[in-house]
This record gives C-alpha cells, sequence and structure tokens, in this order.
C-alpha cells in the first residue's frame, strides 16, 4: 500500500511539473504585444519646466533652480538641470512615466507621474529620503 501511495504521489508531481513547464515553455514563446503609443507620446511631447526640485526627506523646496525637460515624440529628449544638459530616452504607461539619463557613464533612473499638465518624477525609490524630486509643468 505504502508503494502505491508513493507512486501515486510521484506521479502527481510529475505531471503538474510537465504541465508548469508547458505553461512556461508557451509564455516565452508567444510574442510580446506591441501597442501603439505614438499618440500618446506625441500629445505628452513637449518643454516642461521646472516648478521645484528637493530630497524627499527635505521639507524645503528649492524654487530657485532652473530646470526643464524636452520630451519629443519618438521617446528621446534632453534633461537641462545644474547648468548642463543631459540627453534622455523616456516612456509612457497610462500615468506612469519612466526616464533614463546618462550621468559621467552611469545611467540614472527616474519614475514618476504624470497628470494633467504636471509631471513629478523621482530619480530612485520615491520613499528614500535620498532621493531627488523634480516637479515640472507642461509649458
Amino acid at each position: 500500500m505504502k508503494k502505491i501511495i508513493i507512486s501515486i504521489v510521484v506521479i502527481v508531481v510529475l505531471v503538474v511539473t510537465i504541465v508548469v513547464a508547458i505553461g512556461v515553455v508557451k509564455k516565452e514563446n508567444e510574442p510580446e504585444k506591441v501597442v501603439d503609443n505614438s499618440k500618446i507620446m506625441s500629445e505628452v511631447s513637449g518643454t516642461y519646466v521646472g516648478q521645484y526640485c528637493k530630497f524627499v526627506g527635505d521639507l524645503e523646496k528649492n524654487e530657485d533652480e532652473e530646470f526643464s525637460l524636452v520630451l519629443n515624440a519618438d521617446g528621446t529628449g534632453k534633461h537641462n538641470r545644474d547648468e548642463m544638459s543631459f540627453d534622455v530616452t523616456w516612456k509612457i504607461d497610462g500615468d506612469k512615466f519612466s526616464m533614463s539619463e546618462t550621468f559621467v557613464g552611469d545611467p540614472i533612473e527616474y519614475v514618476g507621474t504624470l497628470k494633467d499638465s504636471n509631471l513629478h518624477i523621482f530619480n530612485g525609490e520615491p520613499e528614500n529620503a535620498l532621493t531627488y524630486e523634480y516637479v515640472y509643468e507642461k509649458k
């Protein structure tokens, strides 16, 4: 009786493993869904003027610093800050905005949200006190 139970358990485990493996292979081989974002990218593109920037953990907003962001409809752009200009790539998914720039050979990733004409981005985890926060308004 013990051998029968062990055999049944082994068979069930093998069947489950095969079913899971087939599902994983099928998902890996499925073509990625391509979403035409060109209309949204075109609507979002433009010049965004900096309203303020600050460390997340800091209560004081720096409203004196001049900075801007130029977003092109093709997902490229320029981030003008700290008296320098950085090439960027960006994308939008709903109201979720993401951007990448390179500083001294290292990528800096930004995440944030776009609501109406206000762009709110962070160069790190928004919960981290040392993350820098930028707020822009579309011109």
